[in-house]
């Protein structure tokens, strides 16, 4: 068993930043469920708004504590897009270039750095990837399973998170 396997599963997988033959970054997203399985769902504002697991598992990294897995983390809107320089007031995205853009929304996350930015219903998570990011349909199975390999090879979480429990997810 690894870490946060509930979600870290190649049906979950949505896609992938790097050279898919040469230890790409894989994404992930799945439905928050309760015990039953049925969606799990949070008032934000006046909609009930269903809430989604994501993470994603680095294979190779310029910092050795920044490789495996992501941790997992609930939020109640998630997109990922490529994005260019003009979407993004970090710098880390090069003028002429693109690269993946995740965006998450949680209410209790406190704005307490740059990559914190209010919103009208709660704060978004940005998080820049180094590269564009690849979508892959379920249909493509020779990809997923190429992308499934992350799994077996990275079962733990990040050590730049310390010792984690197999199970711990940031929740709303």
């Amino acid at each position: 068993m690894g870490y946060c396997d509930t979600v870290y599963r190649p049906d979950n997988i949505i896609g992938y930043t790097g050279d898919l033959n040469r230890d790409p970054t894989v994404y992930f997203r799945a439905t928050s469920t309760d015990e039953d399985g049925s969606p799990n769902t949070k008032q934000v504002g006046n909609n009930m708004q269903i809430l989604f697991l994501h993470g994603h598992i680095t294979q190779a990294h310029p910092t050795p504590t920044n490789i495996g897995r992501e941790m997992v983390v609930e939020s109640w809107s998630y997109s990922i897009m490529n994005a260019g320089a003009e979407h993004d007031d970090s710098g880390l995205i090069e003028p002429g270039k693109k690269a993946l853009q995740e965006v998450y929304h949680s209410s209790e996350v406190r704005p307490d750095n740059r990559q914190y930015f209010a919103t009208p219903d709660g704060f978004s998570d940005f998080h820049i990837s180094r590269n564009v990011f690849n979508p892959v349909s379920m249909k493509d199975y020779a990809t997923v399973m190429k992308l499934a390999n992350a799994l077996a090879k990275f079962p733990r979480i990040k050590q730049m998170y310390g010792p984690t429990d197999d199970g711990f997810i940031k929740r709303l």
